[in-house]
This record gives structure tokens, C-alpha cells and sequence, in this order.
């Protein structure tokens, strides 16, 4: 039996990277899954691909929009009959320094990365107070410690913590734990997409590769067991944590 066997989950950004890594071992783990995504091709590609570790659905939706993030919210509580775990995995990245940092930018990532959050947890939570369940952030090693040239990026990841043990403290009365998950350097599409796209492909490979004291970059699905683990039983102590998942990183 799997460790989600019988729950229902709802992943955000679930179309890619992480939080396609996280629904399929939600999927392989039992769990009926509802992903989202802002981007209708990469949802339904991602939606046919997953069918093949159970039972998923994706919904479009804008978590930066309340009324997306409820209806998105419903539409998994319909499709599944509730919602025990909510993934708050929906963000973007910025690496731009503060003297060319324009408004838009810096209101873009917070809105997605920490507006986002909150829209998807304000709708979850109504649905999920009556039996418990677990909601899990995606924080950053970023949200731990700042890098250079990522004011607007170190400071939304620094707010998902914060938040995070804020909600944690309210929600556990409910049986509703709160943990976030804390990547390090991880091979998702926008980080390939970095080496694809550099002067020197292979010198921006061999960069990331000893990022972090591992000296390797993360597969995706090393990450999502970091999910599986706070959305399971066997993480039932833990409540506003943050796992952190970085190769050293953030120790060196």
C-alpha cells in the first residue's frame, strides 16, 4: 500500500520541474492528484505523462488570482471528494540586482512566490479544518541564506518561511500541519534552460555542478521525497519545519 494510499492532493506548478516530480509520487504513492499550472500546452502534456502513475487531473488557473485559486481549490475538492494535502509549489525566479531591479519584477515574483501562496492556503484551509491534512510550502536555501544578485528572489523565499511558521501555529488546532520544503540547486527546466541558453553551455554546467558541497545538482524526484515525506504520517510531529534539501549548501 502507498503512503498516500486513499488521500487526495493538490499540487501547484504541477506542470513541471519539482511539482511534477512531487505529483508523480503522490501518484505512485496513492494519492488521487489535482496539479495546476498557469500554461494550458505544458498542463495538458504534463496531465497525459502523469496518467501513467494514477489517477491525476490538471485545472488552469493563475495562483495570484483569488478567483482561480478558488475555483482551482473546488474543482480538486469535487474531482476528489476533499483535499488532505495542498503543495504550494507555484514560483519564479529572479537573479537581478537591486539598481536594475524594476518594480514590475520584484511585484511579479512576490506575488507568485508569496501572494500565490497565500490564496491557494486561504481556499485550501476552509476544506481541509473538519478531518486535518498537511499543506507544504516550497521555501528555497535562498529563503535561509541570501546569494548575491537576488534581492527579490532571497527576500519572497525568506517571506514562504515565515509564513509558513505563522500558518503552522494557527492551523494546528485544526490537525492541519504546515511544513516547508527547502530545495537546493536542482535540475529543473529553468536551470537548464540556463545552460542552454549561456555563452558557454558547458562552463554554466560545470558552475552548477559545484554550486552546492555535493557537488551535483538534484533530480527533481530527490526533492518531491522531501514532499512525500512532510505530506505523510511519518512526518506527524513535524509542524512549521523546514526541510531543507541542498547538498550542503546552506552549512558551507
Amino acid at each position: 500500500m502507498g503512503r498516500l494510499e486513499g488521500k487526495s492532493a493538490l499540487v501547484t506548478g504541477g506542470a513541471s520541474g519539482i511539482g511534477k516530480a512531487i505529483a508523480q509520487l503522490f501518484l505512485q504513492n496513492g494519492a488521487r492528484t489535482v496539479i495546476t499550472d498557469i500554461n494550458e500546452g505544458n498542463l495538458r502534456i504534463a496531465e497525459n505523462e502523469l496518467r501513467a502513475f494514477g489517477d491525476v487531473s490538471g485545472v488552469l488557473g493563475d495562483v495570484r488570482k483569488m478567483d482561480d485559486a478558488a475555483r482551482m481549490v473546488q474543482f480538486a475538492v469535487d474531482r476528489n471528494g476533499g483535499l488532505d494535502s495542498l503543495v504550494c509549489n507555484a514560483g519564479i525566479t529572479s537573479v537581478m540586482p537591486i539598481e536594475l531591479l524594476t518594480e514590475s519584477e520584484w511585484d511579479a515574483v512576490l506575488d507568485t512566490n508569496v501572494k500565490g501562496m497565500f490564496m491557494m492556503v486561504k481556499q485550501a484551509v476552509p476544506h481541509m479544518k473538519t478531518k486535518g491534512g498537511t499543506i507544504i510550502t516550497l521555501g528555497s536555501e535562498m529563503g535561509i541564506v541570501a546569494v548575491p544578485e537576488s534581492p527579490a528572489y532571497n527576500a519572497s523565499k525568506g517571506a514562504v518561511i515565515m509564513f509558513t511558521k505563522s500558518i503552522a501555529l494557527d492551523l494546528i488546532k485544526y490537525n492541519i500541519r504546515v511544513n516547508s520544503l527547502c530545495p537546493g540547486i536542482t535540475r529543473t527546466p529553468l536551470l537548464q534552460a540556463e545552460v542552454d541558453n549561456s555563452v558557454d553551455p558547458a562552463a554554466t554546467a560545470a558552475a552548477q555542478a559545484i554550486w552546492a558541497p555535493i557537488l551535483r545538482v538534484a533530480d527533481p524526484l530527490e526533492i518531491a521525497q522531501g514532499a512525500l515525506f512532510l505530506a505523510s504520517d511519518e512526518s506527524s510531529f513535524a509542524v512549521g519545519s523546514c526541510l531543507v534539501l541542498d547538498g550542503g549548501f546552506t552549512i558551507k
